[in-house]
């Protein structure tokens, strides 16, 4: 799935192919926040398959099918390709596969 995630504070995105796995939220991997010049806004502990993990978070625009919502992403260093999740999906009226 071909998406765009975009800094809204810099105007600088990414369009990057996106991989729907159940997960809920959408992850970055930490080198694409690096390359938007994201701000950490915060931390969170989360579920992972195995164990508690904890991960930054920042907001970003998601662009997928020329909607748009502002939404929080995960940011973590576990991850190497953007992950989309199914919040952001229906908030944008898609059906993940």
């Amino acid at each position: 799935m071909i998406i765009k995630v975009i800094n809204s504070r810099s105007g600088l995105g990414i369009v990057v192919n996106g991989e729907v796995n159940g997960s809920l939220h959408t992850i970055l991997p930490s080198y694409i926040a690096v390359e938007l010049g994201l701000t950490i806004e915060g931390e969170a502990t989360i579920g992972s398959c195995c164990s508690l993990i904890r991960v930054s978070y920042s907001h970003v625009d998601l662009m997928i099918n020329g909607k748009v919502i502002r939404t929080m992403v995960l940011i973590s260093d576990r991850v190497n390709k953007v992950i989309v999740g199914v919040n952001d999906l229906k908030l944008l009226g898609i059906e993940g596969n």
